[in-house]
């Protein structure tokens, strides 16, 4: 069974039974030796502090038993620990832990990103895409279709013209959430525990591209055609739901206002 003290897999079922204790030591050894791996390969500057710590990871007492804990002191390899996240800052040794073991099993997905999530984010944007494009070659998508309201479509119509939308708004949430994604990766900060806030975020896109395209009241002047401005701004509500966001606030805003107004009047009288 592979090891991966990472995330807390045994390599051996002896080492499962006792994998509470033994899980953060292992941990913190192979994220020093993914460090250490990673500072070395790139040149990175070492403390020199570092160099008599270093000694204890090859004073490695197993006694001819591979499911034996490092006799190291703990105390020690934290503060190895320390010393190398410090020297390999920014990134992240859960990061460089992630991308080390994505490299591992590389194969030709590989060309879509350095890890699963990235990945499977670029495949999603891929689908908006094809989505986008196909619909765009429906006779039913015209003129009169993008003019017309919720109220004036029906049937088909009224389908096609809302997955369009949609789509758009896929793909502006998409692009942003791979923008926001890979500027992590780059930085060697990316955070696995945050994978499920892309996919909100493509989420939230979908809900406020269409709010923003359909719902909200709001004009775009002096656009080249008046049937862009729905799929303009589907896209602009899919890549910032703030902006989604901070329109509805101001419609609240303005409706609370006008019964605040009303309110102070009818106290008057």
């Amino acid at each position: 069974m592979t090891d991966d003290p990472l995330f807390g897999q045994p390599s051996s079922p002896s080492a499962g039974v006792d994998s509470a204790r033994t899980t953060p030591r292992r941990a913190i050894t192979a994220e020093i030796e993914v460090m250490l791996r990673f500072a070395l390969s790139r040149g990175l500057p070492l403390p020199p502090e570092l160099h008599d710590g270093l000694a204890c990871l090859d004073a490695k007492a197993y006694d001819g038993r591979e499911d034996l804990e490092p006799r190291t002191p703990l105390a020690t390899l934290t503060g190895l620990h320390a010393l190398l996240v410090q020297a390999v800052a920014p990134a992240l040794p859960v990061t460089l832990r992630l991308m080390e073991r994505e490299a591992v099993h590389c194969d030709w997905r590989s060309v879509l990103g350095p890890i699963a999530n990235i990945r499977r984010l670029v495949l999603a944007s891929f689908l908006f895409l094809l989505l986008f494009v196909v619909i765009s070659t429906s006779p039913v998508l015209d003129t009169h279709a993008m003019d017309g309201d919720i109220y004036s479509l029906d049937g088909l119509r009224q389908i096609v013209v809302m997955t369009f939308l949609l789509s758009a708004a896929g793909i502006g949430g998409s692009f942003q959430a791979l923008f926001t994604a890979q500027r992590y990766v780059a930085n060697v900060t990316y955070d696995p525990r945050y994978d499920g806030s892309y996919w909100t975020l493509i989420a939230l896109g979908l809900v406020a591209g269409l709010l923003l395209s359909v719902l909200v009241p709001v004009s775009m002047e002096g656009a080249a055609s008046p049937t862009l401005a729905k799929p303009v701004l589907a896209l602009l509500g899919g890549f910032s739901c703030g902006l989604v966001y901070r329109v509805l606030q101001r419609l609240v805003d303005a409706t609370e206002s006008v019964f605040q107004s009303r309110g102070a009047g009818a106290i008057k009288d």
